[in-house]
Formats: C-alpha cells, structure tokens, sequence
C-alpha cells in the first residue's frame, strides 16, 4: 500500500482486526516481517513481534522447510489446505490466506490452531470468528453509508438526524440501544431520562478541538464489543470533518479561495477513507473465501448459491459446475440431508453433526457440519449456509490408534502370561533349593533370588490382570461367600507370607476384622483386592506399624476397610493413586518397587461389582482405604 494517511488508516485496522479474531493469527508480509499478530498468538509464542516470522512463530533460524513464503505470494491458489506443523511444542494446524490490494501486492494472514479432541471449542471458535467477520462488515458498511451522508448537500442537522439513524441500524442492538449526539450545546436523538447500563462517549473534535460528543448506551442486557467502540470513533471523525467543512463555509467572505482549496482537499480525503473502508471490507470477503474449512450456502429451493474454494479442493467440483445444482445431489445419503433441514428449520442451526459427501471421483469424505439458516438484514429466511470439516484423517488416525493398542494387549497378555509360568517354576525350583540348602552364606542368596522371583510373578499377576482388563476378557464369575474372611482375606493374608514372613505381627484388632459376612461375589478376584491392600500396607507402612480391616454394613451395600499406620497420602494425590502406572512420589516411596497397577486394578475389580472405592488418609500418621460391595 502506498500513501501516508491510507497506509497509517490500514494499519490501525488490520491491528484491530487481527485482534477480533478468535484463533491465534498474524499478518505478515513477502519479506517474512509480521505487520500485525493478535494477543492470542503472542500468549502462544511470547516473542519480539520485531523479529522474523519464522523466528517467532517457528523458533527457527531460517523460514520454515515447508513455507515458501515467496512462492505462496506468487501463487496465492496454493493456500487453501492447512498444514499441520509443529509450533511451541505442540501439533498445531497452520492455514494461510492472501489479502491483496488494487495494486497487486498484499498480506499473508497465518492463522494457528492448536489441534485437540475438544470439538466444541473448535466449533464456537469457528462460529465466533464468523459472527466478528460479519459484525465487522456491518460496521465498515455503516462507515460507508455515514460517510456518504455527510457529503450530501443538506443542513448539518438533516445530516446529524440520519446519521443517528445510521448508526444504530450498523449496531444492531435494538431496543437495548440508545444513541444522542451533542453539537455545540445542541441536542440531536432522544437522550434517556434514566441512564442505566454501560455508557460509551466519544469525543467530536476540529482541530483537536472539543465540538460535541456521540453517546452510547447500552443495556445490561447487552455488552459493548471492540468493534462497536472503533466503529463510534471513526463516525465521530466524520462528524467533526463535516463540522470543520460547515466552519470553512462560514469563512468564505474572508477568504473564497482558500476556502475552496480547504474544501476541496477535505473532500477528497473523505473519498479516500471510503475507498478504503469499502477495500477493507473487500480484505474480509476475501478472508471468507480462502478459508481452510469448507463453506456452502443454498438458496431456499436446496441449490447451491456459494461454493468456496476449500469446498473445490476437498470435492473437486469446481464453483462453476455446482452453482445451481441441488446440494443433495453431493450428498451420501440425500434423505439423511432432508431430516436435519427439518431440525436446523426448528432450532435454527446444528452443530457438529457427523456425516458424509461424495466426491467428484465417487469417494466418500467424511465431515463435521456446522448447518445454520441464511437470513438476510430484516431476518427473512435466503436459504441455509453450511461450514464443514474434513474429518477422514482424523478418523482414520483412531482406527490406527486402536488396531495399535489392540496389538499392545495382545503382547502385554502373551509376554506376561509367559513370564509368570517361567516364574512359577524358578521359584519352586529356588524353594526346594532352600529347603535342602545347609551352607547359610548360599541360603542367602538363594533367599534374595527367590524374593525377587516372588517380586516378578506378583508384578506379572498385576500386568495381567490389567491385560484381561482392557483386552475385555476380563470376567467376573459370582458365587455366594458364605464365610468372607475364610473365603478371601485368609487366602490373601497366606498369599503375602512368603513374600512377608512376619507381617500381620502388629494387627490391630479395633475396627473388628471381618467374619461370617454373605456376599455374591467373585473370590478370586476379592482375593487379589485384599492381596494388592494388605502388601501396601506392609511395603508402605510404619515398620512394624499397626494393620487392620473391618466391614460396616448399610441398607444397600456392605463397605469394607483397610487401615495402616504410616506416612499416608496426600490429599491432592488421594484420588490420583487409582490411575494406571500412577505411584506417589515421596522419600517413603521413592526406593520401593511397583508397577503402579495394583491401585488402578482393584478399583476395575470392585466397579465391575457394582461397588466404588476411595481414599482417606491423616498424612504423616495413617491412610484408609474403603470400598462397597452391594449386599
């Protein structure tokens, strides 16, 4: 762009444009220089807007591999796909779009999105940045129309009334709006005999001279946006020009030349910002139309109206070709097209509906639709508009996450499997070994290989477990307990004792134990509950420090205990330690072994029962673990 007020008019709106844009953008030009970058980009790269491009955005040295800026300003068609890249450690979509003035040159617009699962934000986000391109349409039409009414050839205050009018049809806000203008002292518009709400003034200046102001205000039903207070500034510039015009006027009997040189350079400046404000609003059509997303709108017969260039590339049908076609014939499933019509006519719109469209080739692409009605200015109904998102890769991407970690039980399960027979054996071998060994020095060692052996299979046990578990073979066999204790805490407690020769010395007997309690359960898999509560007990607790369980009955559910004195758990980890591979760091736990499944497989145990379990705990004195059976 060339020219000292326009270049400097541009500047200030790109800024605040760029800003009203809800996804993190910049605008940067052919030499790798940002022009503009929004404050949601900055909290993402927190540099020097300065520097290069590629420096801030990409914390490279040297433009990006993939950019080829140079060539993306030659060839412009090339910016309409995203590419995905990774920015400020993390996978982000990258799109381009290329706003070009009347003399050929122009900026790059880099939009980056962060990739996540949360669908929802990407949708109000999209509908957002949507919602802001058109209110600020609204608004640069508004400026237009106010600057053509003060260049009418009528009084001031013809102009003055119209322009009121103007000003609240470009916002929009209805009765939850209230516009006055003061000129001189003269009152134009209603002002409210009670101002409640939010009050925007601006200041109508000559020659940074006060002159009048325009007031706004607003319900508390209705908030003041940006654009709204861009868009009362630059009519109040308007209005004081057309002021200093009127002044000149009255100043023709001293000087008529030079009133009309003033006049007459006035005029063409209020020419320039309209041909400005009018490309402006071109810069924005033309931001919808490269938008990476796919964008398009039917009349009210189902024909297409709008086709955009995304909407080409993803179906390769050209504009030219499904203008006045009707949108079902792209459709899948054309009757599926016909029922959500029926529920976007009722509630207005549908978002992120899953479906699919038929491209030119006869492939099927998958979509996310956004499908809302058109309506024009007074509300009537033009049609529908729809905004569509590819999601086959992403698809396609879980399928081969699942098939992946499908693979992974399947090894876990296999590997584990094999290693506790493996197990098994070596530990009775050892145990034998030890039985028959005299020599106390090779007794010793034969003591710590056969701990470790005793380590391993437990740890085996806890993988396996958590293979059934997510391999969905994991089965719950019910039987009726008709003795608790005998059934599953002695089998636990004699399971432990190799492992733990004199553990459950320092038993305390206060919470009562657990006795002839009747329950349809699984036994087996109780067993490993106790199993898994009892050896943290003993791995995690006091030496020597005091154990005991006990059971409380309710109407509905039993609700068994675990309690051992010791360090305890934090509050903030209380609910963490049921989370798989999760072990609480601290100087208690830091030099004992575990694989962090244990926690996480009881409590897959007990929810497949029906039952629930939790933590309580007094840090540095004791912890509590609880879970309920139903009776």
């Amino acid at each position: 762009m060339s020219g000292g007020n326009k270049s400097k008019m541009l500047h200030l709106t790109l800024e605040d444009f760029v800003e009203n844009i809800p996804g993190p953008c910049a605008l940067i030009s052919s030499d790798y220089e940002i022009i503009a970058m929004n404050g949601r980009l900055k909290d993402y790269c927190k540099g020097d807007v300065n520097r290069k491009c590629y420096e801030i955005l990409a914390e490279l040295d040297e433009p990006c591999a993939v950019c080829q800026l140079r060539s993306l300003f030659k060839n412009p068609t090339v910016l309409n796909t995203d590419h995905l890249q990774a920015r400020f450690g993390i996978s982000c979509l990258v799109s381009f779009g290329y706003l070009q003035d009347s003399e050929g040159s122009g900026l790059l617009l880099e939009t980056v999105r962060p990739l996540t699962d949360h669908e929802d934000t990407c949708r109000k986000a999209l509908i957002q940045s949507q919602k802001t391109l058109s209110a600020m349409m609204e608004k640069l039409s508004g400026l237009i129309s106010v600057s053509r009414t003060m260049m009418q050839k009528s009084s001031l205050e013809s102009k003055i009334d119209l322009v009121i009018s103007q000003i609240e049809k470009s916002m929009g806000a209805g009765p939850f709006l209230r516009i006055w203008i003061e000129i001189n002292g003269k009152l134009y518009g209603r002002m409210p005999d009670k101002i409640e709400g939010t009050v925007s003034v601006q200041e109508i200046r000559v020659e940074n001279v006060a002159k009048g102001k325009i007031c706004a205000n607003f319900s508390f039903e209705h908030s003041m946006l940006p654009e709204d207070e861009f868009f009362l500034q630059e009519t109040a510039d308007l209005i004081g020009r057309q002021i200093e015009i009127s002044e000149l006027e009255t100043m023709l009997r001293f000087s008529e030349e030079r009133y009309r040189k003033l006049a007459s350079n006035l005029a063409k400046e209020m020419w320039s910002r309209t041909e400005a404000l009018s490309q402006e609003r071109s810069y924005l059509e033309g931001v919808l139309m490269s938008s990476a997303d796919i964008i398009i709108t039917t009349d009210l017969e189902g024909r297409i109206v709008e086709f955009n260039p995304a909407a080409e590339s993803f179906l390769g049908y050209s504009s030219e070709e499904v203008q006045g076609r009707k949108i079902s014939d792209i459709w899948v499933d054309s009757a599926e097209r016909d029922r959500i019509l029926e529920e976007v006519t009722l509630s207005g719109g549908i978002t992120n509906y899953q479906t699919q469209l038929r491209h030119k080739s006869g492939d099927i692409v998958e979509i996310s639709l956004t499908l809302s009605l058109l309506k024009d200015g007074e509300g009537r109904v033009l049609g529908t508009v729809g905004i569509s998102k590819d999601v086959g890769k992403e698809k396609a991407i879980m399928r081969e996450l699942e098939r992946l970690n499908q693979n992974y039980m399947e090894a876990v399960h296999f590997i584990n499997h094999e290693m506790k027979n493996s197990l098994i054996v070596i530990g009775g071998f050892v145990k034998r070994l030890l039985n028959t060994e005299t020599d106390s020095s090779r007794r010793d060692q034969l003591e710590i290989i056969y701990h470790h052996s005793k380590f391993l299979e437990a740890m085996s046990r806890d993988f396996l477990t958590l293979a059934d578990i997510e391999h969905g073979e994991f089965q719950i066999r019910k039987e009726h307990i008709e003795d608790f204790y005998e059934q599953v805490i002695l089998p636990a407690m004699l399971g432990l004792k190799e492992r733990y020769p004199n553990s459950f010395q320092s038993y305390d007997a206060s919470m009562g134990g657990v006795g002839m309690v009747r329950v349809n359960a699984d036994p087996r898999l109780l067993e490993v509950v106790y199993r898994n509560l009892f050896g943290n007990a003993l791995k995690y607790g006091k030496p020597n420090g005091r154990i005991a369980y006990g059971v409380s009955f309710g109407n509905s559910h039993y609700t068994f205990n675990v309690w051992n004195e010791g360090p305890g758990v934090d509050p903030d980890e209380a609910e963490k330690i049921f989370e798989k591979f999760y072990r609480v760091k601290n100087e208690n736990t830091s030099e004992k072994r575990g694989t962090g499944l244990g926690l996480y497989n009881i409590r897959k145990i007990i929810e497949a029962h029906g039952g629930k379990i939790w933590c309580e705990s007094q840090p540095g004195s004791w912890v509590n673990f609880l879970f309920t059976l139903p009776r």
